[in-house]
Protein backbone atom coordinates (compact mmCIF):
# COMPACT_ATOMS: atom_id res chain seq x y z
CA UNK A 1 0.00 0.00 0.00
CA UNK A 2 1.38 3.61 -0.36
CA UNK A 3 1.86 5.75 2.23
CA UNK A 4 -1.42 8.08 2.94
CA UNK A 5 -1.34 11.70 1.68
CA UNK A 6 -1.24 14.33 4.40
CA UNK A 7 -2.68 17.54 4.96
CA UNK A 8 -1.71 19.45 8.27
CA UNK A 9 -4.54 21.84 9.38
CA UNK A 10 -3.89 25.41 11.26
CA UNK A 11 -5.74 27.54 12.27
CA UNK A 12 -3.94 30.91 13.19
CA UNK A 13 -4.84 34.68 14.70
CA UNK A 14 -1.47 35.12 14.70
CA UNK A 15 0.90 37.05 12.16
CA UNK A 16 3.62 35.37 12.83
CA UNK A 17 5.83 35.74 16.69
CA UNK A 18 3.99 31.99 17.31
CA UNK A 19 3.06 30.67 13.87
CA UNK A 20 7.32 31.27 12.85
CA UNK A 21 8.48 27.92 15.32
CA UNK A 22 5.54 25.94 13.88
CA UNK A 23 6.68 26.68 10.45
CA UNK A 24 10.21 26.32 11.45
CA UNK A 25 9.65 22.86 12.69
CA UNK A 26 7.22 21.71 9.60
CA UNK A 27 9.87 22.70 7.17
CA UNK A 28 12.61 19.73 8.82
CA UNK A 29 9.51 17.29 8.69
CA UNK A 30 11.10 13.96 7.01
CA UNK A 31 7.59 13.17 4.69
CA UNK A 32 5.55 15.47 2.60
CA UNK A 33 2.51 17.35 3.41
CA UNK A 34 0.53 19.72 2.65
CA UNK A 35 -0.22 22.61 4.97
CA UNK A 36 -3.97 23.93 5.43
CA UNK A 37 -3.13 27.79 6.92
CA UNK A 38 -6.16 28.89 8.15
CA UNK A 39 -6.27 32.63 8.68
CA UNK A 40 -8.23 33.54 11.05
CA UNK A 41 -8.26 37.27 10.76
CA UNK A 42 -4.73 38.06 11.37
CA UNK A 43 -3.53 41.04 10.74
CA UNK A 44 -1.43 42.81 8.55
CA UNK A 45 1.27 41.77 7.33
CA UNK A 46 -0.87 38.38 7.02
CA UNK A 47 0.47 34.88 6.65
CA UNK A 48 1.52 34.98 2.82
CA UNK A 49 5.40 34.83 4.05
CA UNK A 50 4.84 30.83 5.03
CA UNK A 51 4.05 30.44 1.39
CA UNK A 52 7.87 31.37 0.79
CA UNK A 53 9.11 28.55 3.50
CA UNK A 54 6.74 25.24 2.47
CA UNK A 55 6.29 23.78 -0.40
CA UNK A 56 2.39 23.21 -0.63
CA UNK A 57 0.48 25.77 1.09
CA UNK A 58 -3.09 26.80 1.23
CA UNK A 59 -4.73 29.22 2.07
CA UNK A 60 -8.17 29.69 3.97
CA UNK A 61 -9.20 33.17 4.91
CA UNK A 62 -11.92 34.62 7.13
CA UNK A 63 -11.98 38.17 8.06
CA UNK A 64 -12.13 38.05 11.44
CA UNK A 65 -11.77 35.49 14.08
CA UNK A 66 -14.30 32.72 12.74
CA UNK A 67 -13.09 30.16 16.10
CA UNK A 68 -11.26 27.22 15.92
CA UNK A 69 -13.91 24.40 15.18
CA UNK A 70 -15.34 26.46 12.03
CA UNK A 71 -11.65 27.41 11.43
CA UNK A 72 -10.43 23.67 11.13
CA UNK A 73 -13.78 22.35 9.62
CA UNK A 74 -13.28 24.88 6.33
CA UNK A 75 -9.45 23.60 6.22
CA UNK A 76 -10.84 20.41 6.14
CA UNK A 77 -12.65 20.56 3.31
CA UNK A 78 -10.11 22.21 1.28
CA UNK A 79 -7.83 19.51 2.09
CA UNK A 80 -6.28 16.81 -0.24
CA UNK A 81 -5.19 14.45 2.21
CA UNK A 82 -6.55 11.17 3.03
CA UNK A 83 -5.09 11.85 6.59
CA UNK A 84 -5.35 15.22 8.85
CA UNK A 85 -3.10 16.83 11.48
CA UNK A 86 -4.04 19.02 13.58
CA UNK A 87 -1.89 21.27 14.92
CA UNK A 88 -2.19 24.79 17.36
CA UNK A 89 0.21 27.45 16.52
CA UNK A 90 1.93 27.19 19.80
CA UNK A 91 3.21 23.90 18.86
CA UNK A 92 6.45 23.00 17.69
CA UNK A 93 7.34 19.34 16.07
CA UNK A 94 10.33 17.39 16.27
CA UNK A 95 11.51 15.69 12.36
CA UNK A 96 9.37 12.75 12.29
CA UNK A 97 6.12 14.15 14.07
CA UNK A 98 4.09 14.44 10.88
CA UNK A 99 5.00 11.17 9.75
CA UNK A 100 4.52 8.99 12.54
CA UNK A 101 1.36 10.78 13.25
CA UNK A 102 -0.26 9.91 10.04
CA UNK A 103 0.99 6.65 9.91
CA UNK A 104 -0.76 5.50 13.05
CA UNK A 105 -3.93 6.38 11.65
CA UNK A 106 -5.75 3.25 9.56
CA UNK A 107 -9.40 3.47 8.91
CA UNK A 108 -9.69 -0.16 7.19
CA UNK A 109 -9.09 -1.01 11.58
CA UNK A 110 -11.25 1.40 12.46
CA UNK A 111 -8.38 3.51 13.73
CA UNK A 112 -9.66 6.48 12.87
CA UNK A 113 -7.75 9.15 14.81
CA UNK A 114 -4.39 9.07 16.69
CA UNK A 115 -2.78 11.36 19.77
CA UNK A 116 1.06 12.82 19.40
CA UNK A 117 2.48 13.15 22.49
CA UNK A 118 3.61 16.65 23.26
CA UNK A 119 6.35 17.77 25.40
CA UNK A 120 5.98 20.22 28.31
CA UNK A 121 7.77 23.67 27.14
CA UNK A 122 9.09 24.46 30.44
CA UNK A 123 9.62 20.91 31.33
CA UNK A 124 10.46 19.29 28.17
CA UNK A 125 10.93 15.84 30.10
CA UNK A 126 7.43 15.72 31.19
CA UNK A 127 4.15 14.87 29.17
CA UNK A 128 1.82 17.95 28.68
CA UNK A 129 -0.55 15.74 26.96
CA UNK A 130 -0.71 12.77 24.77
CA UNK A 131 -4.65 12.85 23.81
CA UNK A 132 -7.53 13.26 26.73
CA UNK A 133 -9.25 11.38 29.09
CA UNK A 134 -12.60 11.70 30.82
CA UNK A 135 -14.17 11.04 33.74
CA UNK A 136 -17.75 9.97 34.64
CA UNK A 137 -19.22 13.69 34.30
CA UNK A 138 -17.08 13.73 30.66
CA UNK A 139 -14.83 16.55 32.83
CA UNK A 140 -11.71 16.04 30.42
CA UNK A 141 -7.83 16.24 31.63
CA UNK A 142 -5.16 16.01 29.80
CA UNK A 143 -3.45 11.77 29.01
CA UNK A 144 -0.18 11.54 31.01
CA UNK A 145 0.24 14.79 31.74
CA UNK A 146 3.46 15.05 33.97
CA UNK A 147 4.95 12.00 33.36
CA UNK A 148 8.12 11.11 31.53
CA UNK A 149 7.89 11.20 27.85
CA UNK A 150 10.57 8.83 28.35
CA UNK A 151 8.54 6.43 29.84
CA UNK A 152 5.61 6.11 27.35
CA UNK A 153 6.33 3.78 24.46
CA UNK A 154 4.95 0.92 22.63
CA UNK A 155 3.22 -0.76 25.64
CA UNK A 156 1.47 2.67 26.85
CA UNK A 157 -2.18 2.50 26.57
CA UNK A 158 -3.93 4.85 23.94
CA UNK A 159 -6.13 7.71 25.41
CA UNK A 160 -9.46 7.82 24.68
CA UNK A 161 -9.33 9.82 21.89
CA UNK A 162 -6.26 13.03 20.64
CA UNK A 163 -6.51 16.38 22.02
CA UNK A 164 -6.78 18.68 19.02
CA UNK A 165 -3.34 19.96 20.02
CA UNK A 166 -1.93 17.76 18.43
CA UNK A 167 -4.27 15.16 16.46
CA UNK A 168 -4.69 13.22 13.19
CA UNK A 169 -7.95 12.00 11.78
CA UNK A 170 -9.06 10.11 8.53
CA UNK A 171 -10.50 12.46 6.57
CA UNK A 172 -13.34 10.80 5.38
CA UNK A 173 -14.21 9.57 8.76
CA UNK A 174 -13.89 13.38 9.86
CA UNK A 175 -16.13 15.16 6.61
CA UNK A 176 -18.29 11.88 7.28
CA UNK A 177 -19.52 12.63 11.15
CA UNK A 178 -19.70 16.43 10.14
CA UNK A 179 -16.24 17.43 11.67
CA UNK A 180 -16.13 19.93 14.72
CA UNK A 181 -19.36 21.02 16.48
CA UNK A 182 -19.45 25.16 15.19
CA UNK A 183 -21.29 26.28 18.24
CA UNK A 184 -18.31 25.87 20.15
CA UNK A 185 -16.25 28.26 19.31
CA UNK A 186 -13.12 26.80 21.20
CA UNK A 187 -12.66 24.15 23.80
CA UNK A 188 -14.21 21.30 24.31
CA UNK A 189 -14.65 20.73 20.56
CA UNK A 190 -12.27 17.90 20.56
CA UNK A 191 -14.60 15.88 23.40
CA UNK A 192 -17.23 16.13 21.35
CA UNK A 193 -15.78 14.67 18.31
CA UNK A 194 -13.98 11.83 19.90
CA UNK A 195 -17.28 10.93 22.04
CA UNK A 196 -18.92 11.05 18.27
CA UNK A 197 -16.25 8.78 16.69
CA UNK A 198 -16.35 6.03 19.57
CA UNK A 199 -19.81 6.14 19.08
CA UNK A 200 -19.62 5.18 16.04
CA UNK A 201 -17.19 2.75 16.57
CA UNK A 202 -13.80 4.99 15.73
CA UNK A 203 -10.65 3.78 17.82
CA UNK A 204 -8.19 5.91 18.87
CA UNK A 205 -3.82 5.09 18.20
CA UNK A 206 -0.76 6.79 20.60
CA UNK A 207 1.69 7.71 18.32
CA UNK A 208 4.36 7.43 20.73
CA UNK A 209 6.98 8.59 18.60
CA UNK A 210 5.36 11.53 17.39
CA UNK A 211 7.25 14.27 19.90
CA UNK A 212 6.50 17.67 19.73
CA UNK A 213 6.45 20.61 22.38
CA UNK A 214 3.22 22.76 23.09
CA UNK A 215 3.45 26.16 24.28
CA UNK A 216 0.27 25.56 27.03
CA UNK A 217 -2.10 28.56 26.85
CA UNK A 218 -0.40 31.02 24.74
CA UNK A 219 -3.18 32.50 22.74
CA UNK A 220 -5.35 33.73 25.60
CA UNK A 221 -3.42 33.04 28.63
CA UNK A 222 -3.67 30.84 31.08
CA UNK A 223 -6.38 31.50 33.55
CA UNK A 224 -7.61 34.61 31.46
CA UNK A 225 -11.48 36.15 31.21
CA UNK A 226 -11.55 34.89 27.85
CA UNK A 227 -10.01 31.04 28.08
CA UNK A 228 -12.27 30.88 30.72
CA UNK A 229 -15.31 31.68 29.49
CA UNK A 230 -14.93 29.73 26.14
CA UNK A 231 -13.80 26.61 28.73
CA UNK A 232 -16.80 26.98 30.48
CA UNK A 233 -18.79 27.43 27.47
CA UNK A 234 -17.61 24.07 26.35
CA UNK A 235 -17.69 22.28 29.65
CA UNK A 236 -21.62 23.79 29.54
CA UNK A 237 -22.18 22.36 26.35
CA UNK A 238 -21.27 18.80 26.47
CA UNK A 239 -22.69 18.87 29.78
CA UNK A 240 -26.22 19.31 28.09
CA UNK A 241 -25.61 17.64 24.46
CA UNK A 242 -24.50 14.37 26.06
CA UNK A 243 -27.31 13.88 28.86
CA UNK A 244 -24.26 14.10 31.84
CA UNK A 245 -26.67 16.37 34.15
CA UNK A 246 -28.90 13.69 35.44
CA UNK A 247 -29.67 14.24 39.22
CA UNK A 248 -27.61 10.72 40.00
CA UNK A 249 -24.74 12.72 38.55
CA UNK A 250 -25.40 16.48 39.73
CA UNK A 251 -23.56 15.78 43.43
CA UNK A 252 -20.01 14.89 41.21
CA UNK A 253 -20.47 17.60 38.50
CA UNK A 254 -21.03 20.06 41.54
CA UNK A 255 -18.53 18.74 43.05
CA UNK A 256 -15.73 19.09 40.59
CA UNK A 257 -16.65 22.11 38.57
CA UNK A 258 -17.60 23.78 41.82
CA UNK A 259 -13.92 23.45 42.72
CA UNK A 260 -12.76 24.58 39.62
CA UNK A 261 -14.67 27.91 39.68
CA UNK A 262 -13.81 28.15 43.06
CA UNK A 263 -10.18 28.15 41.73
CA UNK A 264 -11.02 30.07 38.83
CA UNK A 265 -12.30 33.34 41.24
CA UNK A 266 -9.38 32.71 43.87
CA UNK A 267 -6.23 32.50 41.76
CA UNK A 268 -7.58 34.15 38.40
CA UNK A 269 -9.62 36.78 39.92
CA UNK A 270 -12.60 35.70 37.53
CA UNK A 271 -15.82 34.20 37.24
CA UNK A 272 -15.87 33.74 33.48
CA UNK A 273 -15.88 30.21 34.17
CA UNK A 274 -19.23 30.45 35.53
CA UNK A 275 -21.34 32.19 32.94
CA UNK A 276 -19.57 30.09 30.26
CA UNK A 277 -21.25 27.42 31.68
CA UNK A 278 -24.80 28.88 32.06
CA UNK A 279 -24.20 30.05 28.60
CA UNK A 280 -23.09 26.78 26.81
CA UNK A 281 -25.94 24.96 28.47
CA UNK A 282 -28.73 27.24 27.12
CA UNK A 283 -27.06 26.83 24.12
CA UNK A 284 -26.83 23.13 23.45
CA UNK A 285 -29.74 20.49 23.39
CA UNK A 286 -29.16 17.28 23.92
CA UNK A 287 -28.71 14.94 20.81
CA UNK A 288 -26.60 11.81 22.76
CA UNK A 289 -27.62 9.41 25.61
CA UNK A 290 -25.08 9.33 28.22
CA UNK A 291 -22.23 7.75 26.74
CA UNK A 292 -21.02 5.38 29.86
CA UNK A 293 -20.15 2.59 27.55
CA UNK A 294 -17.33 5.13 25.90
CA UNK A 295 -15.91 5.69 28.83
CA UNK A 296 -13.14 3.96 30.18
CA UNK A 297 -13.51 1.37 32.92
CA UNK A 298 -13.91 2.90 36.85
CA UNK A 299 -10.47 2.91 38.90
CA UNK A 300 -8.98 6.72 38.18
CA UNK A 301 -7.90 9.32 40.58
CA UNK A 302 -11.21 9.49 42.01
CA UNK A 303 -12.92 13.11 43.15
CA UNK A 304 -9.76 14.03 45.65
CA UNK A 305 -7.14 12.58 43.35
CA UNK A 306 -9.08 14.38 39.98
CA UNK A 307 -8.74 17.62 41.78
CA UNK A 308 -5.71 17.18 43.43
CA UNK A 309 -3.83 17.00 40.02
CA UNK A 310 -5.79 19.83 38.39
CA UNK A 311 -4.68 22.31 41.35
CA UNK A 312 -1.18 21.28 40.96
CA UNK A 313 -1.14 21.17 37.07
CA UNK A 314 -2.85 25.00 37.54
CA UNK A 315 -0.04 26.02 40.09
CA UNK A 316 2.88 24.55 37.66
CA UNK A 317 1.24 26.70 34.84
CA UNK A 318 0.52 30.16 37.16
CA UNK A 319 4.39 29.75 38.38
CA UNK A 320 5.55 29.13 34.56
CA UNK A 321 3.29 32.47 33.75
CA UNK A 322 4.54 34.70 36.53
CA UNK A 323 8.43 33.45 35.54
CA UNK A 324 7.92 34.64 31.90
CA UNK A 325 6.60 37.71 33.00
CA UNK A 326 9.70 38.26 34.96
CA UNK A 327 12.05 37.98 32.04
CA UNK A 328 9.75 39.52 29.75
CA UNK A 329 8.36 36.75 27.53
CA UNK A 330 5.30 36.88 26.09
CA UNK A 331 2.57 34.69 28.23
CA UNK A 332 -0.11 35.03 26.11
Amino acid sequence: MSAPSISVVVPTCDPGARLEPLVASLERQTTPFELVLVDNGVPAPGVGWVRERLERVTLVRFDENAGYSRGVNAGARRADGDVLVLLNDDCTCEPGFIAALAGAVDPGASTVMAAGVLRDRYAPELVDTAGMELDPTLLVFDYLNGQPVAAVNASTPAPLGPSAAAAAFDRATFLAVGGFDERIFAYWEDVDLVLRLRREGGRCALAYEAVGVHHHSATLGAGSRAKNRLMGFGRGYVLRKWGVARPRRLPAIVARDGMICLGQALVDRNLSGVGGRLAGYRAAAQSYPYPADLLEPAGGPGLVGELGRRLRRRARLRKRALAAVDVGEPVG
